[in-house]
């Protein structure tokens, strides 16, 4: 008999990573983050992109952290002691107006965020959309010029 309990349910290998990479988070570990990311395939990476950002949802410190780690902001953990993290704190201030990562916005290699619900932004308070705006170089593209660009970042981090 196993000691689990009887009519448990056993966690599936992709809740163990949604675990670990929550627990990574918390930790700001991103070197433990990239042996996940890395070493998955790109389907499995997706949902657990989406599981950790699902259970994240409440810790909003864990989860502008995970924005700054998929921006390239932090990249190894002495990233973590430098004073000031921009996306971090983008991050931060759009989630707490209500948008959400990942759907809302998104960020991306090279320190920078794509807003995907731009009716979404636009109905930030003016204050948060000035704030936005005097700290970061906001650049409109048409879906054409996004898509380009999305296409170039994603050449760029393939490897053969």
């Amino acid at each position: 008999m196993s000691s689990k309990g009887f009519g448990k349910t056993q966690p599936t290998k992709l809740d163990k990573y949604i675990e670990q990479a929550v627990d990574y988070c918390r930790r700001r570990n991103p070197e433990a983050l990239d042996k996940i990311f890395d070493n998955l395939p790109v389907e499995l990476n997706n949902k657990v992109l989406k599981g950790t950002v699902k259970t994240l949802k409440q810790d909003v410190d864990s989860l502008s952290w995970l924005c700054g780690y998929f921006a390239s902001e932090i990249n190894s953990s002495s990233d973590n002691d430098k004073p000031r993290h921009p996306i971090i704190l983008l991050s931060k201030l759009l989630i707490k107006h209500g948008m959400a990562p990942f759907t809302d916005f998104a960020p991306y290699t090279g320190c920078r965020i794509q807003i995907i619900d731009t009716d979404k932004f636009e109905a930030l308070p003016a204050k948060v959309q000035e704030a936005i705006n005097g700290a970061f170089e906001v650049m409109e593209q048409s879906d054409e010029e996004a898509r380009a660009i999305n296409d170039a970042l994603l050449a760029e981090m393939l490897v053969d």
